[in-house]
C-alpha cells in the first residue's frame, strides 16, 4: 500500500466511458486529480492539470513523458480508469518509484499470450493454448489442440475479435478475423492466440487488491449462453444463482491468479467458467476495474461506489467497507446486433417504467455507424435493475430489453 497521496494521475483514453465516473468520485472524496489523455481536452473547473494529445499508441513513450511531467508537479501514482491506460499507467508507476514491482503481472494481462505463459509457469490449470506465428508450423499446432477452439487477437477486451470455430473452415475464417482486428489495434505482428473452448456456465469477478490480499468485491452470473461464433456480453447479475462450493471456487481461482502474477494493490476484474464437473477454469484477468457503465450495478455500504473503493485505494487511503448492498442488482449490456446508421432509438420511456428497473442509459448517439462483435466491442446502452432477489432482476432485464427498438439503417454512414 502506498503512502497517502494528495494527488492522482488518472490515465482517460478519448474513448473511456468511465470518466465522468471518476471525476465524480474525485470531486466527492476530496482527492485532487490530473488528467492523461490521447485527445485534445480542456481542464474541467475544478482540476488543475490536464495532460493532453499524448500517443498512447506507444505506451513506453507516453508513460515516460507523463512520469516527467508528473514528478514537476508532485504527483508520484497514475492509475487507469479503463484497459487502453493499463500500460501507460504501469510503466509510468514503475519510473515514478523506481521499481519494476507488479509490473511484469500487469503487462502480462495486456498481452493473452503473456498471460497464459504466467499462468502456466504457476501451474494454474487453464485452457490449452497455441500462440500463432503464421508460418508453416501453425496447422500442427492448432492440430494438437483439437476442435472447438476459441481464436482472439492477444490484446483487446470486451471480446473484440474473438470467435468460437468449431469446423476447419470456421477456424480459417477466425484466424483471419482476429488477425484483420489485431491490424486495426495496432497490435504489432498481428499476434493471435487460439486456446481449447471451455464448456461452462461464466462468471466474473470484480475484485480489489488491498494491502496484497485480494478482496472479492461482486461475482457476476452471466445468465446468457456464450457459446460463440461470438462472445457478446449481455446481463451480469450480482449475487450469482450458485452454490457456495461454486463461488468458493471461483474466489479461490481468482486469488491464485492474482498471486501468480504477483500483481499490486489496485483493481481486479476477472473472468471463470465453471464446468459441469464443478472445475473452475480462468478464462482472462484485467489489472482494472469492471468496463462500460457497468459499475453502476454496484452498490457498497454507506452507498460508496466502485470507483470510491479504487480512488481510495489507489490514494492510499483506508478503504473502508466492500460489502455490497444487500438487494440483488444486474445491467443489461446492449451489444450492436447489425451494422449500419443507428437512426433512431425508441422505447426508452417504457423500459424505464419496468418493475425494478432504475435506470437505462443509450450511449451511442444517433447517426453513429456502428458494428457489431467481432469487429467493434461498443455497446448500445445499459439497462440497471435492483430487486430482493437475481432472478426478479435478470426477468426485469429481459422485459426492459424487449422494450427497446434499436434502429439500425444498413450500410456505411455518409456526411450529408
Amino acid at each position: 500500500m502506498i503512502g497517502a497521496l494528495d494527488k492522482l494521475l488518472l490515465v482517460l483514453p478519448s474513448n473511456t466511458y468511465r470518466a465522468q465516473r471518476f471525476l465524480e468520485s474525485a470531486r466527492r472524496l476530496g482527492i485532487q486529480v490530473a488528467i492523461a489523455t490521447d485527445s485534445e481536452m480542456s481542464a474541467p473547473d475544478h482540476l488543475g492539470m490536464v495532460f493532453d494529445r499524448l500517443d498512447f499508441c506507444d505506451p513506453s513513450s507516453a508513460a515516460e513523458e507523463l512520469a516527467s511531467l508528473a514528478r514537476s508537479y508532485g504527483i508520484t501514482h497514475a492509475l487507469a480508469v479503463d484497459e487502453g491506460g493499463v500500460e501507460i499507467a504501469a510503466l509510468a508507476n514503475a519510473s515514478l518509484t523506481g521499481s519494476g514491482r507488479g509490473l511484469e503481472g500487469i503487462l502480462a494481462t495486456r498481452d493473452k499470450a503473456e498471460l497464459r505463459r504466467a499462468l502456466d509457469a504457476a501451474q494454474i490449470p487453464q485452457p490449452r493454448w497455441v500462440q500463432l506465428t503464421h508460418g508453416p508450423n501453425d496447422d500442427a499446432a492448432l492440430k494438437s489442440l483439437g476442435l472447438p477452439l476459441v481464436v482472439k487477437p492477444t490484446k483487446g477486451s470486451g471480446s473484440i475479435g474473438v470467435t468460437l470455430a468449431r469446423t476447419v473452415e470456421q477456424l480459417a475464417d477466425s484466424v483471419e478475423i482476429a488477425k484483420s482486428v489485431a491490424k486495426d489495434m495496432k497490435v504489432s505482428g498481428n499476434k493471435v492466440l487460439a486456446e481449447e473452448y471451455v464448456e461452462g456456465d461464466e462468471y466474473a469477478v470484480e475484485g480489489m487488491i488491498i494491502h496484497g490480499a485480494l478482496n472479492v468485491l461482486a461475482i457476476f452470473e452471466k445468465p446468457d449462453p456464450l457459446t460463440g461464433p461470438v462472445f457478446a456480453e449481455t446481463i451480469y447479475v450480482t449475487p450469482p444463482r450458485a452454490g457456495r462450493q461454486t463461488t468458493d471456487a471461483i474466489e479461490s481461482t481468482v486469488s491464485d491468479v492474482a498471486r501468480a502474477l504477483s500483481l499490486p494493490d489496485g483493481p481486479v476484474h476477472a473472468e471463470v467458467r465453471v464446468t459441469a464437473d464443478g472445475r473452475c477454469v480462468p478464462i482472462d484477468v484485467a489489472a482494472r476495474s469492471i468496463g462500460g457503465h457497468c459499475s453502476d450495478a454496484l452498490s457498497f455500504a454507506f452507498a460508496t461506489t466502485l470507483e470510491d473503493l479504487i480512488l481510495a485505494n489507489a490514494a492510499g487511503r483506508e478503504v473502508g467497507s466492500t460489502n455490497r448492498e444487500r438487494q440483488a442488482s444486474g445491467v443489461y449490456m446492449i451489444p450492436v446486433e447489425a451494422e449500419g446508421t443507428l437512426r433512431a432509438v425508441r422505447g426508452v420511456q417504457e423500459a424505464t417504467a419496468v418493475r425494478f428497473v432504475n435506470g437505462v442509459e443509450v450511449t451511442v448517439p444517433t447517426g453513429t455507424q456502428v458494428r457489431p462483435l467481432p469487429w467493434d466491442n461498443r455497446y448500445l446502452g445499459f439497462i440497471f435493475a435492483k430487486a430482493p432477489g437475481a432472478s426478479a432482476v435478470v426477468a426485469a432485464l429481459r422485459e426492459a430489453r424487449e422494450l427497446l427498438r434499436f434502429e439500425i439503417e444498413p450500410g456505411v454512414a455518409v456526411d450529408a
